[in-house]
């Protein structure tokens, strides 16, 4: 990791499954100032405390923290301080919450957000996303049990949502689906 630090020019960095990173990493990672694209899935010792360290990037845009299992509502809090943030993946980051997805609304460059499947998030989250994420054109929903038609739908004041994954959310409807697609006409969704 030290290693990393002697190219301070670095834009792109993939630890992709390297278990053994930990939130000291993170710190050591935090001095890449000209980072931009950063990978850090399946990295599972990373918690919070790591992603604070992450928020002090000053350039970085696109962050992957899939299967991060110890990342929750304190971390995304923390990255909701990096405007410059415009695509994050969290797949499998079950404790976050409404709590963390507002934290992730108000970032003004998000494009594309992939929400963690089977995580305690509700239409109030979505309903939130959909207000604040002004630069929003892809979100994956999956495995959402509290997402309603209603959370859905809230989506339509999403204007410039092109794509849209709604995967086994057992509380959204065709109806709501046909309803979200006549208002968002030029939107793919995908729904199963």
């Amino acid at each position: 990791m030290l290693a990393l630090l002697r190219f301070s020019r670095l834009t792109q960095v993939s630890l992709a499954g390297c278990t053994e990173i930990t939130d000291k990493a993170l710190e050591g990672l935090s001095k890449l100032t000209s980072l931009e694209e950063l990978d850090l899935s399946l990295c599972n010792q990373i918690t919070d405390r790591g992603i604070f360290y992450l928020s002090l990037l000053p350039a970085l845009r696109s962050l992957n923290l899939n299967w991060c299992y110890s990342v929750g509502d304190a971390g995304l809090e923390s990255l909701g301080k990096c405007k410059t943030l415009e695509t994050i993946s969290l797949w499998s980051c079950e404790e976050i919450t409404d709590a963390g997805v507002v934290s992730l609304a108000h970032l003004p460059k998000l494009k594309k957000l992939d929400l963690p499947e089977f995580a305690r998030i509700t239409d109030r989250g979505i309903a939130e996303l959909a207000k604040n994420a002004a630069s929003l054109e892809e979100l994956r929903l999956a495995n959402l049990v509290e997402l309603t038609d209603e959370g859905l739908t809230s989506l339509a004041k999403s204007k410039k949502l092109r794509i849209l994954s709604v995967e086994e959310c057992p509380k959204v409807t065709a109806a709501g689906i046909s309803a979200l697609q006549a208002a968002l006409p030029s939107c793919q969704i995908r729904y199963s």
